[in-house]
């Protein structure tokens, strides 16, 4: 297509299957990459789509999905003796030494903060036993996040024939690893000291926008000479956080900042949670009678759009507990959180925006 938008048809078919609301908007600012994708992370409201199902290489943004399946298979914890073939891979890398062993939490953010490709070779042979089983793991991960445009090839992202995804599916994979607050937290730290047998170094994130664009919060960025620049990024303003997923393009950080200059610029839709939404935002875990991956805290009930039209934003605060907040608007925990999906209702971190149904 020559538009920014998708037209009607597909549009339409990619929402019956559980896609995403739309706005009314149909215009949107000047950009230069080939797919890009923006929402309302709260509603789901797409602001501005362009070719969000058009296949591309994904370059190092599918190390979200890495690092989501790292998470979901070590909880980030245990350590990893490092081999010869983790090392042997260039051009990002810590780099790592034969025979040294890290935990997976530092190797985890070497590969989201630094974006260390041998990080993410050896965090896949530990979880998996190998790339290739972990790489497997990666497209079945994929499939049942609903990502039916996405082939991975490697853990990593570099160069690789057949390996692709959808700016559609890459923002299901970016929700996902949100819904993951140590991912998340790790996703927006600005640098980390890292400690390894080649020394000791200062990882610094590769967001060129973390700290410089008002809101700016956890992303994942990517580049390869073939696959241009890749982005997937959260910014949140005023309690409303949108969601940007960047594909092919020759300048990212100019596509982002005027890509969400102009979603903030839109008025938000009343709230009325899509089933992406409600499943996304779930990791998976294990189920221990099958080892089959489930979801690890099933979605509550959506409330209709209706319901939703009192609420109340709230930051939460250092200190602050689920029940201690319930008590405070004089509400129940069921009724919170009907309106909130959260990954483990008794860890929210300070910063989370909950939204809390107004009495009356």
């Amino acid at each position: 297509m020559s538009g920014g938008w998708w037209n009607s048809g597909r549009l339409a078919a990619w929402l019956l299957l559980g896609g995403l609301p739309v706005a009314a908007q149909t215009t949107g600012p000047a950009i230069e990459s080939r797919a890009a994708l923006l929402v309302d992370a709260r509603t789901g409201q797409v602001l501005y789509a362009r070719n969000a199902d058009a296949r591309h290489a994904p370059a190092s943004t599918i190390k979200l999905l890495t690092a989501l399946l790292v998470w979901e298979r070590t909880g980030l914890n245990g350590s990893v003796r490092v081999r010869p073939e983790d090392t042997r891979v260039e051009p990002s890398h810590v780099p790592l030494r034969a025979g040294e062993v890290v935990t997976v939490g530092e190797l985890t953010r070497a590969l989201l903060i630094g974006s260390d490709n041998d990080s993410a070779l050896a965090l896949a042979r530990h979880t998996a036993g190998s790339v290739d089983a972990f790489v497997a793991l990666m497209n079945e991960r994929a499939r049942q996040l609903g990502c039916g445009g996405t082939i991975v090839k490697n853990p990593h992202g570099l160069p690789a024939k057949g390996q692709y995804t959808t700016a559609a599916d890459m923002l299901k994979i970016f929700a996902a690893a949100l819904a993951v607050p140590a991912l998340r937290d790790i996703c927006m730290t600005p640098r980390h000291q890292l400690t390894t047998a080649a020394g000791t170094q200062t990882v610094k994130n590769h967001n060129k926008l973390l700290g410089a664009y008002a809101g700016m919060g956890p992303a994942k960025t990517g580049w390869t000479t073939s696959s241009r620049h890749t982005y997937a990024a959260s910014a949140t303003r005023d309690g409303r956080e949108l969601r940007l997923i960047i594909l092919n393009s020759p300048n990212k950080w100019d596509d982002a900042r005027a890509l969400l200059d102009y979603g903030f610029g839109v008025s938000p839709s009343a709230p009325a949670p899509a089933p992406l939404a409600a499943a996304v935002r779930q990791p998976l875990s294990p189920s221990p009678a099958t080892g089959r991956l489930t979801l690890a805290h099933p979605p509550p009930p959506v409330t209709s759009p209706a319901a939703n039209k009192a609420l109340t934003a709230y930051k939460v605060k250092k200190g602050d507990t689920l029940s201690a907040i319930c008590r405070r608007f004089d509400v129940s925990m069921k009724t919170v959180l009907r309106h909130n999906n959260l990954p483990d209702p008794h860890k929210i971190n300070p910063g989370l925006v909950l939204y809390i149904p107004l009495r009356g």
